[in-house]
């Protein structure tokens, strides 16, 4: 077989158009899967968080802060979960005092919010007329 005198250094360059292709198509599939990590911790947090409030004592700054810091204070110094501000992490009680009492943690602008129930405390009995007040005690 008798090659071109043009078609030196052809496999060279069909390699190279090759492997730059793959590569960006590998760092983007990289990429992507890390995005998917940071926002679903993200929404553990927020899930998390909304568990935590509604167990214990109604407390939006320690709520706040397990979302951004996972703990309910934060050592000195400790940086917020991917740059969040606390700001961007907001925590409400909406329906309380009432049957419909929840705890509810948004967080603006990533899409992440988690609802959930305040659930009485066991051993702890409620008038069957009475919902979960601020009277009642709801949580621990």
């Amino acid at each position: 077989m008798k090659r071109r005198a043009n078609s030196k250094g052809q496999s060279l360059v069909e390699a190279a158009l090759t492997l730059t292709a793959f590569m960006g198509f590998v760092l983007g599939i990289a990429n992507v899967g890390q995005v998917l990590f940071t926002r679903q911790a993200l929404a553990q947090r927020v899930q998390d968080a909304a568990r935590w409030g509604a167990m214990h004592p109604y407390d939006p700054s320690a709520i706040r802060n397990l979302v951004l810091y996972e703990a309910t204070k934060p050592e000195p110094g400790e940086q917020p979960f991917v740059g969040l501000s606390d700001g961007s992490v907001e925590v409400t009680n909406p329906g309380c005092p009432g049957a419909d009492c929840r705890v509810s943690v948004t967080v603006s602008g990533q899409g992440v919010r988690s609802v959930e129930p305040c659930e009485p405390v066991a051993g702890v009995s409620l008038p069957s007329s009475a919902g979960l007040s601020s009277a009642a005690p709801s949580r621990p």
